[in-house]
């Protein structure tokens, strides 16, 4: 295990990947201006060595000065361009906004620049924009739904909706615990319901941002954060960062002083984002044996270990 006092180094150095990453600062509105915005996030990120993120960005936030959405976009793709860190935009609908404009903002552009889509559960029911994702689906285009973190109308109600509506991966999420139950008449302990057991057992990615979720009051405390008993139930999970303020080097560093977590478990994140994010299989398989396993095998010999070389099967 890498000494406690050592631990923020090695985490700095380490190859990241972030799933679940908002645009910061107040809304751009000229197209300079959001280019601007967007490049000097990813540089911030690529300090940070974010090697691939998927950044979200709002349109509608930025409309106020006369972009249009498309614009929006456009802009946006033009500050991508940033050296050590390969950027794709996720466009995210307001909970109460236009979500099918967005949808379909996201399915026009999808491709080299435009990953995928996100929403929010918000107050009501998703299903009142069954037809959003109805046209993310018939054109192919993944995305994820943040759900579960406040209880929204539902909790793990809303979930299960996401799911039944399309959800590839799921934001926050933590409210999947309220689907556990305790075994009473065998040896099995905590076992899943059936939303969370269809999550853990189809490997349905949970985007999870602890600090952002202690914030937001989801959980007391990191101590007593679901990340720990989702990945002992076998959970597919991933950390990032969300709409918080910190970096995800922070954010490891955090797990390393609360729960102990060292090397393996950073790479087992990692290698959980790679397989999640809203790649194909071929540019997944290349971000994975360029960057991440070199750099995680050089770490290893570092401390004396063989713990990575041995995972030739890290793709399955």
């Amino acid at each position: 295990m890498v000494p406690m006092n050592d631990i923020s180094a090695v985490v700095a150095d380490l190859p990241k990947v972030l799933l679940h990453d908002h645009l910061a600062g107040e809304p751009a509105q000229t197209p300079d201006a959001l280019a601007a915005q967007v490049r000097g996030h990813l540089e911030r990120l690529a300090a940070d060595r974010v090697v691939h993120v998927e950044l979200r960005i709002t349109p509608e936030l930025h409309t106020a000065g006369g972009l249009t959405l498309q614009e929006v976009i456009d802009c946006a793709v033009a500050g991508l361009d940033v050296p050590l860190v390969d950027a794709r935009l996720i466009p995210t609908a307001l909970p109460d906004g236009d979500v099918a404009a967005v949808a379909e903002l996201a399915v026009r552009n999808h491709g080299e620049h435009v990953a995928g889509f996100a929403a929010t559960a918000g107050t009501g029911s998703l299903t009142r924009h069954s037809d959003a994702f109805r046209l993310l689906r018939e054109n192919y285009v993944p995305f994820v739904v943040d759900a579960g973190l406040d209880g929204g109308h539902g909790g793990i109600e809303e979930i299960g909706e996401a799911l039944q509506l399309g959800a590839v991966r799921l934001g926050h999420a933590v409210n999947l615990v309220d689907d556990f139950h305790i075994d009473t008449e065998g040896f099995e302990g905590v076992l899943p319901g059936r939303v969370s057991g269809w999550v853990r057992d189809r490997h349905v990615t949970v985007d999870l941002s602890p600090t952002h979720e202690v914030d937001a009051g989801a959980v007391p405390d990191l101590a007593e954060h679901p990340l720990t008993l989702l990945q002992q139930l076998g959970f597919t999970c991933t950390v990032n960062t969300g709409a918080g303020a910190g970096t995800l080097s922070e954010e490891f560093s955090r797990l390393a002083e609360v729960h102990g977590y060292g090397l393996e478990e950073f790479f087992d994140l990692t290698v959980n984002a790679v397989k999640g994010a809203f790649l194909t299989e071929v540019e997944r398989q290349d971000l994975l044996e360029r960057i991440i396993l070199p750099a995680y095998e050089a770490q290893d010999l570092e401390a004396g270990l063989d713990e990575f070389g041995e995972h030739g099967d890290f793709t399955g």
